[in-house]
């Protein structure tokens, strides 16, 4: 996959179908258009997928809401969905003061852009002037073809950003990796901890999230960790250690079962697969202990009478 940081400086020698937006989540709706631009590259057409990043002083999330994938998981997603050419823009002042027919412009001269495959509520341009209705006026006017998906629904409600965003942020994990189409995960660096776990016999790896990435509601989750190449089965603590703790700090602490290694500093993923329970404060370590067992058994019987597909 070729990634490109700018609409700008373009030399690409091949014509291509686009799509864009901000693919927070790169969830089922999001799936289906990449899978119209794949159906295009059997055409002769590359693959283009256009995103867009925060710049210091304009931001692409106007609610100013946690994002489901950092820029830096929306990478590895957009990799390994096949995508041949990954523009990823920064939304600063000149974009964002396009006009929406400059912005179409530059896509049909510069990217070579044969098709544009986008939703119906798709909006372009400056102040998001540009519609469905204008963009159809331009693919007759600049000779490109429009391909407008409808809104992908489950249980008759559209799956949108903002709905899998509320189920995390209530700990539903099942229910948002089902409207996702793939596992949420954190991706981050294995961080030194107080060492709380290790002193109750039960050690943990630590990650510390991007400040804007949504977090699930405070909680236990049965999860599996990609550790280089290789998938381990684990639980998952999200919350503030209120046992031990009166800081509010955040942490991600992850047990991996029958694991010992140090792998401090690796870049790890924590893929979430189900709720378990809420964040409890216990009287005692013992009694935190206790309730850690129990967990632990719990998320072996899941592994051991699931059959779960590992993949994001």
């Amino acid at each position: 996959m070729k990634i490109f940081n700018s609409l700008e400086d373009f030399d690409l020698q091949c014509n291509t179908a686009i799509t864009i937006g901000k693919f927070d989540g790169l969830h089922r709706g999001h799936k289906i258009l990449c899978e119209n631009l794949f159906s295009y590259e059997k055409k002769g057409l590359k693959s283009l997928l256009i995103s867009f990043v925060d710049s210091k002083d304009n931001s692409v999330n106007k609610t100013g809401s946690k994002q489901i994938v950092t820029p830096e998981e929306r990478r590895l997603l957009v990799k390994e969905s096949g995508i041949s050419i990954f523009v990823e823009c920064l939304f600063d002042e000149k974009l964002m003061k396009t006009s929406p027919r400059d912005f179409i412009l530059k896509l049909v001269n510069d990217l070579h852009m044969k098709c544009l495959v986008v939703g119906t509520d798709f909006r372009f341009g400056y102040k998001g002037e540009g519609d469905i209705v204008l963009l159809r006026e331009y693919a007759s006017e600049f000779s490109f073809e429009l391909k407008v998906i409808n809104k992908l629904k489950e249980d008759n409600v559209d799956i949108s950003s903002s709905r899998i965003r509320e189920e995390i942020s209530k700990g539903n994990i099942t229910k948002a990796n089902l409207l996702m189409g793939r596992n949420y995960f954190i991706y981050g660096e294995v961080v030194y901890g107080r060492q709380i776990g290790r002193k109750i016999d039960f050690p943990t790896i630590n990650i510390i999230p991007s400040e804007k990435k949504l977090i699930p509601a405070n909680g236990v989750y049965i999860t599996v960790v990609q550790i280089d190449d290789r998938i381990y089965q684990g639980i998952t603590n999200v919350g503030i250690k209120p046992t031990f703790d009166d800081d509010n700090t955040l942490s991600i602490e992850t047990h991996i079962f029958n694991f010992d290694s140090n792998v401090y500093g690796k870049e790890v993923k924590v893929v979430f697969l189900q709720e378990m329970r809420k964040e409890i404060k216990f009287s005692s370590a013992e009694e935190l202990k206790e309730q850690l067992r129990k967990d632990k058994n719990k998320g072996m019987d899941f592994f051991a009478n699931e059959h779960i597909d590992f993949g994001d």
